[in-house]
Formats: C-alpha cells, structure tokens, sequence
C-alpha cells in the first residue's frame, strides 16, 4: 500500500532587505556663509533705518517738509555769511575778494572795468581819484572800449588776488577781447593790474596798469 505523501508547507514570504539611505550633507546657500552674514549684519540697520524714515514722512508729510525747508534755509544763510555766496555758486561775485575784513576794492575795480567797456569816462574819472598820476579817462575809452575801439568784452576773469603787508591788495584780471577784421573775426587779451587800499573814505583805487594786450597764441 502507498503510504500518503506529507504535505509540504509553503514556504514563508521573506521581508525584502531594507536598503539603507546615506544622507549627503546640504549644500550651504551662498546667504549662510559668514562673510553674508556679516555683510548682512552690517547693512541690516542702516535699511531698517531708511524704512523707518520713508514711513515716518510718508505718515509726517508737512512736518517733514517743514524740516527740509528750515535746513536748506540755515545751509544757504552761513553759507552766504562765509563765503558772501549762496549754495552751488548762485550769486558768486569774481570780484568780492574778501580781505581785511572788507572785498578789498573789489567793487571798484569791478565798476573801472565796466566804466571802460561801456565807454563811461566820468567813472573812469571818478574811481581814479586816488591815483597820484591817473591813465587818460579819453584815452581808455578810445583804445579799449566796446563803442569807440569797437571790441567786443567777452569775459572778465579775475586771475589773481594778493593781501600785501601793508594793507593793500594787487589784483590781476583777464579780459578776453573780439573784433571783426576784414580777414575775419580777431580775438585778443588784456592784462589788468590794480592796487586797491582802505581809505578814510573806503576802499579805492590807488594804481592801475596794463601789464598786457596781445592777440592768443592759438
């Protein structure tokens, strides 16, 4: 007789191997390095700073306004009280020259030079009152001003200012000349040397002089 066959068991279902994960570092960004964070803890206050200040005139317009005004306000009147001129060069004054307490005879020579261009021979006279012997008020009008020696004053450029040690001031100033030639227009220069004093009655003139008069090199 066969005798039966033992049953087979099946076999049990084996747990597939787990497969272990090496974790990589992350890469650190490029705002995590210690140089951006020093960067960062630098800069950090000084742009809160500018949000806090755009919020505040943003809630504080007219105060803020008012502010801006009184600033601008303070700056151009000390700047005017030093230096005689307002911010950015506005009412600048080539001849205000701003020694012994005074400009120095600035005015005067400002107002010889313009008497000469325009041909005004009674100033001419007038500020040449101090000079023991005084240029010819008809000579200088004829040789050098804009409607008798038909020249045209282009510019007046004050080159020089010097305090002396006993109280006078020498001045030098530049002027830059044109005129029309039959060959075509002439350009030209003068030199101008004056010495200017405080008198009893002011600042004034005491001696003028033509150091030069010639045409550019170029």
């Amino acid at each position: 007789m066969l005798s039966p066959t033992p049953t087979q068991q099946k076999p049990e279902p084996q747990e597939p191997e787990k497969k272990v994960v090496r974790s990589t570092p992350s890469r650190r960004r490029a705002g995590q390095t210690p140089l951006a964070r020093f960067v960062k803890a630098i800069f950090r206050p000084i742009f809160k700073g500018f949000y806090y200040i755009l919020t505040g005139i943003r809630g504080h317009f007219l105060l803020t306004l008012g502010i801006v005004l009184f600033l601008i306000a303070s700056v151009s009147v000390t700047s005017y009280a030093v230096t005689g001129t307002f911010p950015l060069g506005i009412g600048n004054d080539p001849f205000n020259f701003h020694v012994h307490g005074s400009n120095g005879g600035g005015d005067q020579v400002k107002n010889w030079l313009y008497a000469v261009r325009d041909g005004n021979t009674t100033t001419i006279s007038l500020l040449d009152r101090y000079i023991s012997q005084p240029p010819d008020p008809n000579q200088l009008v004829s040789n050098y001003s804009q409607s008798k020696a038909h020249l045209t004053w282009k510019s007046i450029n004050v080159i020089g200012v010097y305090s002396e040690g006993d109280t006078t001031v020498d001045s030098f100033v530049e002027v830059d000349l044109s005129a029309t030639g039959p060959g075509g227009p002439v350009s030209g220069m003068m030199l101008w040397h004056f010495t200017t004093a405080n008198l009893s009655a002011g600042p004034g003139i005491i001696n003028v002089n033509l150091v030069d008069f010639r045409a550019p090199l170029t």
